[in-house]
């Protein structure tokens, strides 16, 4: 039995000693001999880039502004203030034909049925109102 245990041990060393050979012949490649990278090896990392900027984006939903109304209620009365605006605008396209509304503030006065409107931010002229 002993003569087994000799051959095993045999074995090893002549495996090891295999080993430590090829560890030996491989040859040792430095950081300054490595060959520089080619421009054909980078191109997938920048056609990857393309690929994904050619991609439509991902559907942005505009959000919509919420559908309002403004309804002033005075003296068993009901004022919708869209439509009282509408009459401004209305009524200065009539009294100053060809003059641009940039702007338009409406001062609305329910408990004279009246509302008054300054037009470019100008001082209001009393003339400037709508009966509602």
């Amino acid at each position: 039995m002993t003569s087994r245990k000799v051959s095993t041990k045999s074995e090893t060393a002549k495996t090891a000693g295999k080993t430590a050979a090829k560890a030996e012949t491989k040859p040792v490649v430095k950081a300054e001999e490595k060959a520089p990278v080619k421009a054909e090896e980078k191109a997938p990392a920048k056609t990857a880039a393309r690929t994904a900027a050619k991609k439509p984006a991902a559907k942005t939903v505009a959000k919509a502004e919420p559908q309002a109304e403004v309804v002033i209620e005075f003296n068993g009365r009901q004022i919708v203030a869209k439509e009282v605006l509408e009459a401004a605008k209305k009524d200065f396209a009539e009294k100053h034909k060809g003059a641009e509304l940039k702007s338009i503030h409406l001062y609305i006065k329910p408990e004279e049925s009246v509302a008054y409107y300054v037009v470019n931010d100008g001082i209001g002229d009393p003339e400037d109102k709508v009966e509602f």
